[in-house]
């Protein structure tokens, strides 16, 4: 939803709240890390609340009513100080919605099938990134600012309207365990009960956290999310501006460059088909290489030549691909490491388990990449220009390649025990 007015921001913070020109660029990039950092405080704390209170439904609404008054901060404010508030109050809701809502969609779809799951999220989600930058530069050059907020407002509470009617998968077992014929021999004689499951010989750890960040496997895939954040937010600040001062491009035409960048979202479901079958590791190396290609690519195009326009226009749409290809399989990893940690050490996060704090990490690190890819791009576009600016992202994307191939994936160890009973099950 977000996405709706950053494509107006450059136009607005000058004619409403009275920035200079020459500063345009650096309030977007501050706007920009303000929402990274409220997103990067709250999604450990949201996380960790979300896996110690049964009910996710709470916290997801508390959410989305934040989501709510932040939207209006942003509508009604001028004062780019108060707007900063307003984006900040944004991350935060975006920290609950995030971390709860991705934990709701493994307790109902299990990890099994979660790099499916995440990839048809992803691909949802591509809808409105790709309909919303092109869908507001055309309702803001339209019927201005308010109906651009207006519309946000309305969709905003529609969600709230959807998330009133969510059933827990917990809840909904109850309900059909009432329903079943008392007489049926299938039928459980008493409901699940969250306490039962393995016995807890080994003693619950008290930090959650900490044993999550013990294991290299979570910590690559967590910084694997700090990257594609800043490459992804770098984009949103850099190219409405550059596209503009080089192309003359009208806010509408920047919308739909950025539409291009998240295009590739479209195949996030088959990417998450593809790291369900072969494993993150070969995904995400791929994806990175080609990201970090097209990415250093995009530094050449600097002049308002047609050839110039068409090579940034087709090298965007590949920025996107590689990053379905890297996104969808590294947000896997996560809940698949929570379960490779169960696995070795029964009952250690306690009945609930911790795919919230785990996404949580994922979370903070995708928002920290939004705190610091803003800021870093701007300084670096303000300072060196466009295209060394693409040049050191490229590097950045293709040195991540390294811990990615040494530390993701099935440990060796399993993926050797897996080949083994497929091997003795043929026999």
């Amino acid at each position: 939803m977000g996405v709706l007015y950053r494509m107006v921001f450059p136009f607005t913070l000058e004619k409403r709240s009275g920035v200079p020109e020459d500063q345009v660029q650096g309030w977007l990039a501050v706007l920009l890390a303000v929402y990274g950092l409220g997103f990067s405080l709250g999604s450990p704390a949201f996380g960790w609340l979300a896996d110690h209170y049964r009910n996710r439904w709470y916290p997801l609404m508390a959410g989305l009513v934040l989501l709510l008054a932040g939207t209006m901060m942003l509508w009604f404010g001028t004062m780019v100080q108060f707007l900063c508030l307003a984006r900040f109050i944004q991350g935060l809701a975006t920290a609950c919605i995030w971390s709860v809502g991705l934990a709701l969609v493994i307790d109902t779809v299990g990890s099994s099938n979660a790099g499916e799951s995440l990839g048809l999220l992803a691909a949802s989600m591509s809808v409105g990134f790709v309909g919303a930058p092109s869908l507001s530069g055309f309702i803001y050059d339209r019927f201005g600012y308010d109906a651009v907020f207006l519309s946000m407002v309305v969709m905003v509470v529609f969600d709230i309207v959807l998330r009133i009617l969510i059933i827990e998968k917990k809840d909904a077992v109850k309900w059909i365990l009432q329903e079943t014929d008392p007489n049926d021999p299938t039928r459980p004689l008493l409901p699940p009960n969250p306490a039962d499951g393995p016995n807890f010989d080994i003693q619950i750890h008290s930090h959650p956290l900490i044993t999550l960040m013990s294991s290299p496997r979570l910590v690559t895939a967590v910084f694997i999310s700090f990257v594609e954040a800043i490459i992804m937010t770098s984009f949103e600040t850099v190219l409405p501006l550059h596209t503009k001062e080089t192309f003359g491009y009208t806010s509408t035409l920047a919308g739909l460059c950025f539409a291009l960048v998240v295009f590739g979202d479209f195949f996030s479901t088959y990417a998450g088909r593809l790291s369900d079958r072969i494993g993150a590791r070969p995904c995400v190396v791929t994806g990175l290489i080609a990201s970090g290609t097209v990415v250093f690519l995009c530094g050449f195009a600097t002049g308002p030549s047609i050839a110039s326009q068409a090579m940034l226009w087709v090298l965007l749409l590949g920025v996107g691909l590689a990053h379905c290809l890297v996104f969808v399989p590294t947000y896997t990893e996560m809940s698949l490491v929570v379960e490779q940690i169960e696995r070795e050490k029964p009952g250690v996060f306690g009945p609930y388990g911790a795919f919230a704090q785990s996404y949580g990490l994922g979370n903070f690190a995708y928002a920290a990449g939004t705190t610091v890819g803003p800021l870093w791009s701007g300084f670096m576009r303000h300072q060196v220009g466009w295209g060394p600016m693409m040049f050191a992202l490229g590097v950045f994307s293709i040195l991540s390649v390294v811990p990615s191939y040494m530390f993701l994936g099935e440990p060796k160890a399993k993926e050797q025990g897996d080949e083994e009973g497929q091997s003795t099950s043929r026999i």
